[in-house]
């Protein structure tokens, strides 16, 4: 029994250190990359829309915006964007809109179970989910 326990602790430590090893080696953009560009989000015109097209939804939220412009200032400075992602073959969990006025000037698509988004940007699923609870259900 105690072998058996030593292994599997031994096992999840090298999970756990090999896990930080090659997220730490991320290759750099050669720029960073901002989402939301110099657009005010403080202005009260600016919403995010995200659609589900694949795979779980965030706590059964499948379609939903976030429209409040403290939120949306707060993932302004969170999704600037250094690191390229790992190409990988996971397709894409949701469609997100920028809109101005109820009109879409920004699109991407993003996985949040394998981190990216396109182009193969590193997408931290943290940049979503710290954010859920400002998430309204679209109708």
């Amino acid at each position: 029994m105690k072998v058996h326990l030593r292994k599997s602790y031994l096992k999840v430590l090298i999970a756990i250190i090999m896990s930080a090893l090659l997220s730490s080696c991320r290759e750099k953009l050669t720029e960073p990359i901002s989402f939301f560009e110099n657009y005010d989000l403080s202005s009260g015109r600016y919403r995010l829309d995200f659609y589900n097209i694949d795979g779980v939804a965030i706590d059964n939220f499948k379609n939903f915006y976030i429209d409040d412009p403290t939120t949306l200032l707060k993932i302004q400075l969170q999704w600037i964007f250094k690191y390229k992602s790992d190409i990988q073959p996971c397709g894409y969990g949701y469609s997100i809109e920028l809109k101005e006025n109820n009109k879409v000037i920004k699109q991407t698509l993003i996985n949040l179970d394998c981190e990216y988004m396109s182009g193969w940007i590193h997408f931290p699923k943290e940049f979503l989910t710290d954010h859920k609870n400002h998430f309204k259900t679209l109708k």
